[in-house]
């Protein structure tokens, strides 16, 4: 790379430094990869190049909420179906994420399902988290309860005590580890809901979600054929598949807005998008949306480099592209490589040299459905990337 090149990279890079710092700090799931959901098989391309093509299997996502006594939105988690059709990952989001985008806008998850329901919250977190959801569902906390009960005890951390209040009769769940119920589960996912206490919850709640994959352990009956190819027709077959193997959770890296970006000093949170993209591109690349207008990319990566792989996805979505897919299980390599199909899109991706410098194309063997181009990043520019 020449110095004139690894300059005008650097500047790129230093104006999305500051909203990265959180990235370190959150843990990661153990995503699947390119061999686990791209599928072997494909038609033919139509185009010029007739490359043979290869699809996503189907990954559905549910969107499971929680609503305290008040009906007052309460949790909020994104469950996704793994490529094998059994088991997959959970997703705890902020119930006080801003879905409004501007700052004379500011509008929590809370507020967006208070004004239109479930249809609405549905829409908000396709429109936040960039990917479609197939089915809802909404917990009152006696329903949340039932729902938790064939999986009970847990133990679970919690940051915070949990405070109840029934009838005028104060309870509390000390913070700490500590193993509970069902009903106690119910509790931390329904309690303290809509008092400006969002920040403190959001850590309880993903802590729940890590003892209730502990919990579920190698998965719970009825057992499900996994090679049969059904899939979920509804919420409920969807959990029946979801809970029959291994699930992993986490949560989504958030940072508070400055007083100027909240001018009202509403109770919300910005969710960091490039977390969420190298979330939801690694686990349901066939589930994500392209909102922008420039092209799609597929980023392939070796084991370790997460924090590089989500800055770069920060500075292609500041560029104008779409990541739509993530592998971060691939050989190591020096060099990174361009894979794109159409010349079009190679002169589309050019702009990407002040990234990476001089680009290398390679011609591509495959063509993947919904993916304009594939970087296959190379650890010399891994490893110069400066977090």
């Amino acid at each position: 790379m020449t110095t004139l090149v690894a300059r005008r990279r650097r500047r790129t890079l230093a104006m999305l430094a500051t909203t990265l710092s959180v990235l370190a700090a959150v843990p990661v799931l153990g995503y699947v990869g390119v061999r686990a959901v791209l599928d072997s098989t494909g038609g033919r391309d139509a185009g010029a190049d007739n490359l043979p093509v290869q699809t996503f299997p189907a990954t559905p996502s549910a969107l499971y909420a929680t609503t305290d006594d008040a009906g007052v939105l309460s949790s909020v988690t994104v469950f996704v179906l793994a490529p094998s059709g059994v088991g997959g990952s959970i997703i705890s989001v902020p119930v006080n994420g801003d879905v409004g985008f501007a700052n004379d806008a500011r509008e929590s998850l809370q507020a967006t399902y208070a004004a239109g329901g479930a249809e609405a919250l549905s829409f908000a977190i396709e429109s936040l988290l960039v990917i479609s959801v197939n089915f809802t569902t909404v917990n009152d906390p006696a329903q949340t309860a039932t729902f938790l009960t064939p999986f009970e005890p847990y133990q679970v951390t919690l940051t915070n005590d949990v405070v109840t209040d029934v009838d005028g009769v104060s309870d509390t769940l000390n913070a700490g580890t500590v193993v509970i119920d069902a009903q106690n589960g119910s509790r931390v996912l329904t309690s303290g809901a809509g008092l400006g206490q969002e920040s403190s919850r959001r850590a309880n709640l993903e802590g729940f979600w890590a003892g209730f994959v502990t919990s579920i352990g190698g998965g719970r009956p009825p057992e499900v054929d996994p090679n049969d190819g059904v899939q979920p027709a509804s919420y409920d077959q969807f959990i029946t598949r979801l809970l029959a193997a291994p699930v992993q959770s986490r949560g989504l890296a958030v940072r508070t807005l400055e007083p100027e970006k909240n001018p009202t000093g509403i109770d919300v949170v910005e969710v960091n998008r490039s977390d969420a993209v190298f979330v939801f591109a690694s686990i349901a690349p066939g589930s994500m949306g392209a909102p922008a207008l420039g092209p799609s990319y597929r980023l392939e990566a070796p084991a370790g480099y997460d924090a590089q792989v989500q800055y770069t996805i920060r500075v292609i979505l500041f560029l104008g592209g779409n990541v739509v897919s993530v592998d971060t299980t691939s050989p190591i390599r020096d060099e990174t490589i361009f894979l794109v199909p159409d010349e079009v899109n190679r002169g589309r991706v050019a702009v990407t040299d002040e990234i990476f410098g001089d680009i290398t194309f390679v011609e591509p063997i495959v063509r993947i459905a919904e993916v304009d181009v594939t970087i296959q990043l190379g650890t010399d520019y891994l490893e110069s990337v400066e977090l």
